[in-house]
């Protein structure tokens, strides 16, 4: 490739770049055109997208775009004439701008595939542009429009060439003035990507560097268990030696000479060793620094706002709604949140469907709307917020609502179920149906929906992002869909348990909680397995039997259990330990291995031992379908644990009284009072025993140790749980409330509401 060559091809790319801007910036102005703004605000959005007309003509010029610079100029010569006030703009005239928008995009499509001449529909358009200003001149516009909407502008097939969501721009980014001394850069999405994929090696080799770290402390260890092993037997090789040389035996001389020589060995090595585990965990620990710094700035890099793929969204639903005759406006918020450009990618898709069917299936036409009294123009809104270590969105409109007994009768008749069993399922699980494949309501399969292709696909791909896809319907009122995605996916941190003789990681962004329960404390409910968590019901499932592994033998009556939960949906999982914790950095399975239920990927320790990590949504899906195995309780012992739990607060000072009742009545408790020990203690023997005590230490009459002690000494009351929260935070103080039977201890100079109630929740769940 010569160098003119080069040149070029480098300036076809910068103008891509800046012709997607310059295009982006008048399709949104032609979008607030159309609201009707007026005054000040319309001749503003006017100058704003004439300026840009104008920048592109002048771009596509300097690089020798014929065609393109055409078409900027027509379009610059239309907005100067509805500026200037010579043009009124109607639906027809704004779908020929918007047409010829498309036919920039389109020609620049087929220059970079090597097609310089212009299509015959592009000709077309530029000569339909030619003739509006020629009418606008001659003051006869209208017929021109009427004859413009009767011969559309349509790219052909060799044109319909979609960008790919990462090298779409970044809307927010591009219309926000850039801070004093603040430099930007472009940078090629494919060098992050490539930047990303080595960070991931260098994670690995950081992950491997702690595990030679472990390796040498086993050394270390070793070394020292030596040492100690030859020093209990030092006298008796002093004994040995000096018998060795009274009796001169030259085997046991040369022994005592090499044990001796030995003992010198050992204490070298056990000095390098020391002194290579603290350098060695000194260098690990700088490396670890550096290397989490080092992914927290590629995380924010790789973070694009929302506002990255949804700047088409607008004109996108315009379109769709003057295609079906409807009346209908987008309104999205938390435009601003930023997630990985990855999950932007994959997402921007299901995004669009979702869009397509509330216009398609949710949104009415204007007459339907009046009759049902709503407003002639309906809405669907896309919103979305960060939640943690998660990204939801929803996409919402008010219009009619999921047909529930049209989703049955359609379920049956395609053979997911009988009939019978479709009217048994309730509203939920019927609307759940739709993400089935095959499965559509729609009377006439059209461009937009009708073929049973959509929603499931939309669910798995959702799926694959380790992300869950929920919907909500009010008939008459509207459809709600739910997306609950992670930000970013690079490496992160793992639970590492075991299950049917194997080992697997369970990802932190999902494990709520770790707990040991009593077999006993099982419970059924609607004849499943579940415990009470925070005061609800939660499923219970054998993690090997969700994985179909063979079950491993338990003995005792506690069960090691996680609670996991995505997107508000909790599972409390059966495993036989917790392994401790471990970084990971998540690769594909393949595609042979990606159907494998319950499995997201897996990753290598530093040993190179492979693990597989759990995908928790599938697993809470797998549960549902998995019977149940543990002897149950009565439900009569679920309601008695979901009463509402007693607690009994023992404080001399009224303030903290009423204050922690505050507290603990706000979380759903039933709160009694005791102004000392005694005044407690008289209320136990009274037989109003209470689920949980706080109680003070400084009290007049009986101190909270003394209460305490007498409460753990007395068989009555010893199983109530004791809290105590005091001042005193000295060693002696905790050890004597350990002493005592204290169940936790909390100083007041760390106390807040959060720390109470999470350890009152610990005791008596």
């Amino acid at each position: 490739m010569g160098l003119s060559e080069e040149i070029r091809r480098q300036l076809v790319e910068s103008f891509k770049v800046e012709q997607a801007e310059h295009v982006q910036k008048i399709t949104q102005g032609l979008l607030a055109l159309e609201k009707k703004p007026r005054g000040k605000r319309r001749q503003a959005l006017l100058e704003e997208i004439f300026r840009e007309a104008h920048s592109l003509k002048g771009s596509a010029r300097a690089v020798g775009m014929a065609t393109i610079d055409g078409l900027s100029h027509a379009l610059e010569s239309l907005l100067l004439d509805a500026k200037e006030g010579r043009l009124t703009f109607s639906p027809e005239l704004f779908d020929l701008l918007y047409q010829s928008l498309d036919a920039v995009e389109a020609t620049l499509d087929r220059v970079e595939a090597g097609e310089v001449a212009p299509s015959a529909e592009v000709l077309a358009l530029l000569a339909r542009l030619e003739e509006v200003s020629a009418r606008v001149k001659a003051g006869g516009w209208e017929t021109m429009a009427a004859k413009a909407i009767e011969t559309p502008y349509e790219p052909g097939p060799e044109e319909e060439v979609e960008p790919e969501s990462g090298d779409e721009p970044d809307s927010m980014a591009s219309q926000r003035p850039v801070a004093a001394g603040e430099e930007t850069i472009r940078v090629s999405i494919s060098k992050l990507d490539a930047l990303m994929a080595q960070f991931s090696e260098l994670l690995g080799a950081k992950i491997r560097a702690e595990q030679r770290l472990a390796e040498v402390r086993q050394m270390q260890t070793m070394a020292a268990n030596w040492n100690k092993e030859w020093l209990a037997l030092r006298g008796s090789h002093s004994r040995l030696s000096r018998n060795g040389h009274n009796g001169h035996n030259k085997d046991v001389e040369a022994l005592i000479a090499f044990t001796d020589k030995n003992q010198a060995q050992l204490r070298s090595l056990m000095a390098q060793t020391n002194t290579l585990y603290r350098q060695f965990g000194n260098d690990n620990l700088r490396l670890s620094l550096i290397v989490d710094e080092l992914q927290e700035e590629i995380k924010r890099v790789r973070m694009l706002p929302l506002a990255t793929i949804t700047a088409s969204f607008h004109r996108m639903v315009r379109d769709l709604a003057r295609q079906q005759g409807k009346e209908i406006t987008l309104v999205i918020t938390g435009n601003e949140t930023e997630l990985d450009k990855r999950v932007l990618e994959q997402v921007k898709d299901p995004l669009i469907h979702l869009l397509r069917n509330a216009v398609d299936h949710g949104i009415e036409t204007a007459e339907e709307r009046q009759q049902a009294g709503k407003p002639a123009e309906g809405q669907i809104h896309l919103a979305a917020s960060q939640q943690g270590n998660n990204m939801v969105v929803t996409v919402s409109d008010d219009g009619r609502g999921l047909d529930l007994p049209a989703i049955r009768q359609t379920a049956a008749r395609r053979g997911l179920m009988s009939l019978s069993e479709a009217r048994k399922l309730t509203d939920a699980d019927a609307a759940a149906l739709i993400f089935s494949s095959g499965l559509s309501t729609s009377k006439i399969i059209t461009d937009i929906s009708g073929r049973g292709v959509g929603l499931d696909v939309v669910r798995q791909n959702v799926e694959e992002l380790h992300g869950t896809l929920d919907v909500s319907s009010q008939p008459g009122q509207g459809t709600t869909f739910t997306l609950t995605l992670p930000l970013t996916l690079a490496s992160s941190r793992g639970l590492m348990v075991r299950a049917g003789s194997q080992t697997f990681i369970l990802p932190h962004s999902t494990v709520e909680r770790m707990l040991q329960v009593k077999r006993s404390d099982v419970a059924s409910v609607e004849g499943r397995e579940a415990i009470i968590y925070r005061g609800k019901p939660v499923a219970l499932a054998w993690l090997e039997d969700l994985l179909e592994l063979p079950a491993s033998p338990r003995d005792g009556e506690r069960l090691t259990l996680v609670v996991v939960s995505v997107a508000e949906k909790r599972l409390a999982l059966v495993v036989d330990t917790l392994e401790g914790e471990q970084e990971i950095v998540m690769t594909s399975l393949g595609k042979q291995l990606a159907k494998v239920g319950g499995i997201a990927g897996a990753t290598v320790l530093g040993s190179g031992r492979v693990i597989l990590v759990l995908h928790v949504a599938d697993l809470i899906k797998l549960a549902n379908r998995t019977r149940s195995r543990t002897p149950f309780v009565t439900e009569a012992r679920l309601e008695e644990s979901q009463r509402r739990r007693t607690i009994l607060v023992v404080d001399d000072s009224i303030t903290t009284r009423t204050l922690e009742k505050n507290i603990l009545e706000a979380a759903g408790y039933q709160v009694r009072l005791a102004s000392d020990g005694e005044e407690a203690y008289a209320t136990l023997i009274a037989g109003d025993a209470p689920d949980l005590i706080v109680s003070d230490l400084n009290m007049p009459r009986l101190d909270g140790f003394e209460l305490t002690g007498r409460i753990k000494q007395d068989k009555r009351y010893a199983d109530i749980p004791v809290i105590l929260v005091t001042s005193l935070d000295s060693p002696a103080d905790k050890a004597r409330g350990i002493e005592v039977g204290a169940d936790a201890y909390i100083v007041k100079s760390d106390f807040d509401q959060g720390n109470l109630l999470e350890t009152i929740e610990q005791l008596i769940l």
